[in-house]
C-alpha cells in the first residue's frame, strides 16, 4: 500500500476568529493545492482511493482541489486533526480496505512524525520534516505497517 502523507499548503499566520483551526491558506497554497492534485493524478505511482483531511480549514482547503481531481466527495477525519497523535494517522489505515493507496491531509509535527514510524519504527529518531505543501509518498505492508515503509514518492510546487 502507497500513503500519501500531505501537509496542509502554505496558511494565514492568523485567523479572524484567532483560533488556530480556522487559518485558511494564502494564494501560493491554494497553489500548493493544485499542484498537488495534478501530481496525484498525472505523476503518482498509484492514485489514491481514498483522499482523508483534517478538519481545520486549512486541510481541508489542500484537499479541494484533490477531492476534485480524484473525482470524490470530501472527507473528513478528526484522526488528523493538529492536536492529534501519530497512532491517530497509523489507526486510518485500516479504513482503507483493500485500496492501493490512500492520501491523508494533515500537520506537523505529527505527518512527519508517522513517516518515521512507518519507515524506521516505534524508537525511530526524527527523520522528516515535512514543508507546508508537500507531499511524501510511503509505501509499507499494510498488515505491519510500523518501520515496513520505504519513500517511493516526494513532490512540493517548485522543487
Amino acid at each position: 500500500m502507497i500513503l500519501y502523507m500531505i501537509r496542509h499548503g502554505q496558511a494565514r499566520d492568523e485567523s479572524p476568529t484567532g483560533h488556530d483551526c480556522d487559518r485558511s491558506l494564502v494564494s501560493h497554497g491554494r497553489e500548493q493545492a493544485e499542484a498537488i492534485a495534478e501530481f496525484l493524478s498525472e505523476t503518482a505511482h498509484q492514485s489514491p482511493a481514498l483522499v482523508l483531511s483534517s478538519p481545520y480549514l486549512r486541510a481541508k482547503e489542500t484537499g479541494t482541489p484533490i477531492w476534485a481531481q480524484m473525482n470524490q466527495l470530501q472527507q473528513i477525519d478528526d484522526r488528523l486533526g493538529a492536536d492529534r497523535c501519530v497512532s491517530d494517522i497509523l489507526d486510518v489505515i485500516p479504513d482503507a480496505g483493500d485500496a492501493q493507496a490512500i492520501a491523508i491531509i494533515s500537520h506537523n509535527p505529527i505527518i512527519s512524525r508517522a513517516i518515521d514510524v512507518l519507515i524506521a519504527g516505534l524508537e525511530a529518531p526524527r527523520l522528516h520534516s515535512m514543508r507546508t505543501g508537500e507531499l511524501i509518498g510511503v509505501q509499507f505492508d499494510p498488515s505491519d505497517p510500523i518501520g515496513s515503509g520505504h519513500i517511493v514518492t516526494r513532490f512540493r510546487l517548485g522543487d
